[in-house]
């Protein structure tokens, strides 16, 4: 029994474990507009990490389940609960480029807001529905989780 408990403790510590599942996401309905707010943060390559990009937006909470006003998001099924995160933040190796005038207004041109998130694949095109969203006053949605009560990550963009 010894030598079969050994064996098992062995073989725990050479095959790795699975890494633990993320937690379901729900629908996330949001309008854009002036009470919305986009930061962006980059993590500094250690070595070890690639040094990927966050942005992370703030909004007001909704009172009315799947519709929400200009710069609000609500839940598709429910309104928001006192207390939960009223922000949410992506990652991903994507650029984040930006023109602001002296007074904080960001440019814009004939091509539209000088907000350009911009990287290949599926993650920037991401990005990029996320800001024209919030800066067009559109509604979008992302699927996002409660992390530990502070924001919601995003795992999808998109219904």
């Amino acid at each position: 029994m010894k030598k079969l408990i050994s064996l098992a403790l062995g073989l725990s510590m050479i095959i790795p474990l699975s890494a633990q599942a993320e937690p379901p996401s729900y629908p996330l309905i949001c309008r854009g507009g002036s009470g919305m707010r986009i930061a962006t943060a980059h993590d500094v390559p250690d070595g070890i990490r690639t040094g990927n990009n966050s942005m992370t937006v703030y909004f007001r909470a909704g009172r009315i389940a799947a519709n929400p006003r200009p710069g609000e998001c609500v839940w598709r099924d429910r309104a928001f609960r006192p207390g939960e995160p009223e922000n949410f933040w992506i990652k991903g190796p994507v650029e984040f480029s930006f023109q602001v005038y002296g007074d904080g207004r960001v440019a814009r041109d004939g091509s539209g807001w000088r907000l350009t998130p911009e990287g290949s694949g599926s993650q920037a095109q991401d990005w990029k529905q996320i800001v024209d969203g919030v800066m067009n006053g559109q509604v979008f949605t992302v699927q996002v989780y409660n992390e530990s009560g502070r924001t919601m990550v995003v795992t999808r963009v998109g219904s």
